[in-house]
């Protein structure tokens, strides 16, 4: 039950500061009263509970600061001061991780400005299980597949080799190029129990793949194997466009651009054995489904034969095509193009020396996507350099701890979310390494650049402290933000959030003085969000790359602001590079194969949904991190 509270805005009240001269009606609820996490098996965090703040009347309210008691409470979002607008909510979630059996109790205070302080009670159980789970093998090798094809299906066999039952609630992969065949539902693992799992990889690229299979468990931290294959080039023709295709929307518009190796001229696809595709959707002899969904389309998983044809040879290949029921976003903005033209925009990594409205493409400077080799060899020297610290940054080989932060907003907080775990869940991460979410929703990079903000507050006081280190034993940073509403034209429209870029590079060095590297992601397709949510539509996502690019060039440059390097003076700034550049043009996609359906998004268009959005980025996340030269030396076991 919410607590409502209604009275006159008065100094003195939960960190009330000056007097107004005239008051103001204040009315606002917070709730539940209470959250009861039950029982929890130790060394496990709970799904998330989350308590809401709703402005209930038009005055505007600040939450001035909260406050958590019971050691095993642990702060999963939410910040102070938080201003709440009339008829406006904001949400703290709170997870329950017991570290040992017994029955905990807490409270979560909040301090709303003119009034008393609203307590909401917490509670909940610390249980033992006697079970104990095993993945074997925990590493799996596909080594070289032709593209386009599948390879001999592996096994992994998830054991329990303890006392007690669990149960494995899903069994997922990182990678929609290594596909596991688990069951969907929980399965029940009593002592001496196994679960067999097959894994089968399908390279759609000639380049080398990396994977997470992460299990999850009912009483027991996740866990998982990683995997690896390299897809080579086929010696005929093949189709090398996944089987299960990008999934559709009812009665939405509709891409996808089929894939195939061919070295024999020109391709002719077409339907085989009178198979069909859904109503309303096309094949052209160019190999592209198109169109738009008739709305008797129904909700489902439909089949239909492709065959590929050229000068020498056939293939035929069978397709699954999923539809799915409208998200509440712009389904129909399945690319965007350039303001006022009918050319779509081009992703950054694919513009090459080409311009976006004059400015040349490439994540580094003349086109190219690859890091400067002067600049990749001085990350590679940090990187080779760092150790595990203690909780006041002297080194520690033993029981030192080394941090990754994620700093940003609320997609980049789902978006890591969903790495942390695949991080636990891979035996290839370095044992000492703590990834910390920081990212929160609403923290703008206007206000996170700034080294007095909340935002800061909060990282320090609950999230460095819930994960079991300090701000001076953060090594690394990972960067994904944007203020909202944005407004202009380019490039006068990212000047602003460049120099936030910049300015948030000199207070990840004040608040973490031991972090030397940085790296930043600009954010994904947002098109979906156009018309519906106006906090970062298109062009705006897709133009925040040259804003991160503009930072980076900047240190490339030797601004001193910007200086990483001691032997050059004051250190004011960590290393500077880009971590993964996950936009794509929507379901035109891009020169990789990464689209983006409506699917992969809330009903907003704009936050990735779970699990598709946010494993497709942190699929990106993952192997940037365990194949980068700069990231290898510390987020792998060594």
């Amino acid at each position: 039950m919410a607590r409502r509270v209604s009275l006159l805005l008065l100094a003195g009240f939960c960190l009330s500061v000056g007097f107004a001269s005239k008051a103001a009606a204040l009315s606002f609820t917070i709730g539940p009263s209470s959250l009861k996490f039950g029982n929890q098996s130790v060394k496990v965090a709970s799904s998330p509970k989350t308590i809401t703040v709703t402005n209930t009347g038009k005055t505007p309210i600040t939450v001035m600061s909260f406050t958590i008691t019971g050691s095993a409470f642990q702060l999963n979002s939410g910040t102070a001061p938080n201003t709440i607008m009339g008829g406006q909510n904001q949400g703290y979630r709170v997870v329950f991780a017991p570290t040992a059996v017994g029955t905990y109790t807490g409270t979560f205070t909040f301090c709303v400005k003119g009034s008393v302080p609203t307590i909401v009670t917490l509670s909940g159980t610390g249980i033992s299980t006697g079970a104990i789970s095993q993945v074997t093998p925990n590493t799996l090798s596909f080594g070289n597949q032709t593209e386009g094809t599948a390879s001999v299906p592996q096994t992994v066999t998830i054991s329990n080799i303890g006392t007690t039952a669990l149960k494995v609630m899903s069994v997922k992969s990182s990678s929609l190029n290594f596909t596991v065949q688990a069951p969907t539902n929980a399965t029940t693992l009593n002592p001496g129990q196994s679960l067999a799992v097959c894994v089968t990889f399908a390279p759609s690229a000639t380049v080398a793949y990396t994977g997470t299979l992460e299990a999850v468990y009912d009483v027991l931290p996740v866990s998982g194997a990683a995997f690896t294959g390299t897809g080579t080039a086929p010696t005929s023709l093949i189709i090398t466009s996944l089987a299960n295709l990008p999934p559709a929307t009812q009665s939405a518009a509709y891409l996808a651009t089929l894939q195939a190796a061919s070295s024999n001229g020109p391709l002719t696809w077409q339907l085989y054995g009178g198979t069909t595709l859904p109503t309303g959707l096309t094949l052209s002899s160019a190999g592209v489904i198109s169109g738009t969904l008739d709305p008797s389309v129904q909700k489902g998983t439909y089949s239909f034969t492709i065959e590929a044809t050229d000068s020498v040879g056939t293939d035929i290949e069978p397709f699954s095509l999923t539809v799915d029921a409208p998200t509440g976003a712009a389904c129909n903005n399945i690319s965007w193009n350039i303001a006022n033209t009918t050319m779509p925009l081009v992703p950054v990594t694919d513009l090459g020396t080409g311009t976006y409205l004059g400015t040349e493409g490439g994540l580094y400077c003349n086109g190219s996507n690859v890091r400067p080799a002067a600049h990749d060899a001085a990350g590679v020297a940090l990187a080779q350099a760092i150790q595990p610290l203690d909780a006041n940054g002297n080194p520690d080989p033993l029981n030192g701890k080394e941090a990754l932060v994620a700093l940003g907003i609320s997609t980049a907080h789902k978006e890591f979310n969903t790495f942390a775990n695949y991080f636990t869940a891979d035996p290839l991460k370095n044992p000492k390494l703590v990834v910390v979410n920081g990212a929160q929703g609403g923290e703008s990079l206007k206000l996170i650049s700034e080294p007095t903000s909340p935002y800061w507050t909060t990282i320090l006081n609950y999230f460095l402290p819930n994960a079991g280190v300090t701000n001076l034993q953060v090594v690394a940073v990972w960067i994904e933000d944007i203020d909202p509403n944005p407004t202009g034209t380019f490039p006068a429209d990212i000047t602003t959030i460049q120099t936030e870029y910049e300015t948030l590079a000199q207070t990840v060095h004040t608040n973490f003085p031991n972090a030397t590297l940085a790296y930043y992601s600009s954010r994904i397709y947002a098109g979906y969000s156009n018309g519906i949510a106006p906090s970062d539509p298109e062009p705006y996502a897709y133009e925040s790359a040259f804003a991160v690019r503009g930072a980076i060039e900047d240190q490339l440059n030797g601004d001193p602001n910007l200086n990483y390097d001691p032997t050059l003076g004051a250190v004011k700034a960590p290393w500077m590079a880009w971590g993964p550049y996950d936009w794509s043009n929507g379901m035109l996609g891009r020169l990789d194969g990464l689209v983006y359906t409506c699917q992969d998004f809330e009903y907003d268009g704009y936050h990735p949904a779970d699990p598709s959005g946010q494993t497709k980025v942190t699929d990106l996340l993952l192997n940037f991190f365990k194949t980068d030269d700069t990231t290898t030396p510390w987020f792998l076991a060594h």
